[in-house]
């Protein structure tokens, strides 16, 4: 899969919009560790790598389809936050992660899970409003805005849908999938009930 195909599929399934790390992350590329100033310890530690797994698996659940487990999401935006984001991204990241520790997340029921999550959602929604208002007033003013990265839900969800849709399970299992295409068809009608193609 192209990477430009990867983000513009992610984006659809977003909403139509990424936060402009993930959109440097994957038009730029990775960069070195030695270019990049660490904000969270990595790897990440046997309770961080369950919590982050289980937060994907409540936003991909496993139904017929293979969930974010099973194309283990948790080590790709394990990577990703390592490789591809800058400090003060990891640094949201890490914040949120701290509290859902808080909450003992992993020790709710799961509905007490969603309720938490759905919470974090709504505060991305007015933080990102919020962000957009300051940087308006600020460059209004003449004035450089700096953010303070993309909220945590709104980054794990990102990282979650673009790991599992570029996964082996994601793209063969979870949408149509042809291991060898033949002739270039620009136009097909998908039928009632088709999953979306690959790319």
């Amino acid at each position: 899969m192209k990477r430009r195909d990867a983000l513009g599929r992610v984006a659809l399934l977003m909403g139509g919009t990424l936060s402009a790390p993930t959109m440097l992350a994957f038009l730029e590329g990775c960069k070195s560790s030695t270019e990049t100033a660490s904000a969270m310890t990595f790897p990440f530690s046997t309770d961080r790598k369950a919590l982050v797994s289980e937060v994907a698996e409540i936003i991909i659940p496993k139904t017929d389809t293979p969930g974010a487990k099973d194309a283990k999401v948790g080590e790709f935006i394990e990577m990703m936050l390592k490789d591809c984001y800058a400090a003060k991204d990891q640094e949201s990241f890490n914040k949120g992660l701290a509290e859902l520790e808080k909450k003992d997340f992993l020790k709710a029921k799961p509905e007490e899970q969603t309720k938490i999550l759905k919470e974090m959602e709504a505060d991305a929604k007015d933080e990102l409003a919020k962000a957009g208002e300051e940087k308006k007033k600020y460059t209004e003013a003449g004035k450089e805005y700096t953010d303070a990265g993309v909220p945590f839900f709104r980054l794990m969800k990102e990282l979650t849908l673009l790991g599992y849709f570029t996964s082996e399970p994601g793209a063969t299992q979870a949408l149509e999938y042809v291991a060898v295409p033949g002739r270039y068809d620009g136009c097909i009608d998908l039928k009632p009930g088709q999953k979306n193609w690959a790319m």
